[in-house]
């Protein structure tokens, strides 16, 4: 009779802890992901004191920057979409906010395509370029949350370290003209894409390079591990 008291006061304790806790659950933005073509969206359902689940989604927007190729600017557009799933560790006395430590598991894919203006052996080229992106990978986010009046949250990811199985793939093609291209303008067109791509991290040492004269095409290629990281901020709302 004791030991059923004390059983079923345990029971009652740890539902009565439980309960303590009402969930709550913050939905967010991240402005930075507009840069690299998508509407960064997120739900963080915080089911404990110091503990959480996120998911974010980014939703593929066209995004248009400029880049420099053959010393002239052209316009690249860019769209991704992306998922993330973590679960979050808060340090601290506050309920969801402060340093936190939140494992995750993300799927990237990226686009981009424009029209590159250049020379080639003092002809006029412009190369069609398209370039897509994959990854699948985990990492270990670390950050801090705080949050304003109980309502506005900010999320600042500070430093995340990842691993990514990626595959890259670019092809530029001259579409100036119909003609094909010489030796010459073969090779400048090799060592102008080296150029654009060396300011590339990690992947401008890793990609294969190949060259097409009759298509007048430049392609790369990479498959493979890519380390990575993850930083940026969220502006949210609690309800």
């Amino acid at each position: 009779m004791k030991r059923g008291f004390i059983i079923t006061s345990l029971v009652v304790l740890s539902f009565t802890s439980f309960a303590q806790y009402s969930t709550r659950v913050v939905a967010k933005w991240a402005p930075v992901g507009l840069y690299f073509g998508k509407i960064g969206l997120g739900t963080e359902v915080n089911f404990k004191k110091k503990q959480s689940i996120n998911f974010n989604i980014g939703i593929p927007f066209p995004a248009t920057r400029s880049v420099e190729y053959d010393n002239k600017k052209s316009d690249i557009e860019s769209k991704a979409f992306s998922l993330m799933a973590g679960y979050r560790f808060y340090i601290g006395k506050k309920a969801g906010a402060g340093f936190y430590a939140e494992p995750y598991i993300k799927y990237l894919r990226h686009e981009a395509n424009g029209i590159l203006e250049g020379d080639l052996d003092s002809k006029i080229a412009r190369m069609d370029t398209r370039t897509e992106f994959k990854a699948f990978g985990a990492g270990l986010q670390f950050g801090y949350q705080f949050i304003i009046a109980k309502r506005i949250c900010f999320d600042l990811f500070l430093l995340g370290p990842e691993a990514n199985n990626a595959d890259f793939k670019s092809k530029s093609t001259d579409i100036a003209n119909s003609l094909p291209w010489t030796l010459i303008q073969t090779t400048e067109a090799e060592r102008e894409i080296k150029d654009a791509i060396k300011d590339i991290p990690i992947l401008k040492d890793k990609l294969q390079i190949s060259t097409d004269q009759a298509s007048k095409s430049v392609s790369t290629s990479y498959s493979g591990f890519l380390p990575g990281f993850r930083i940026g901020a969220s502006i949210g709302i609690v309800f």
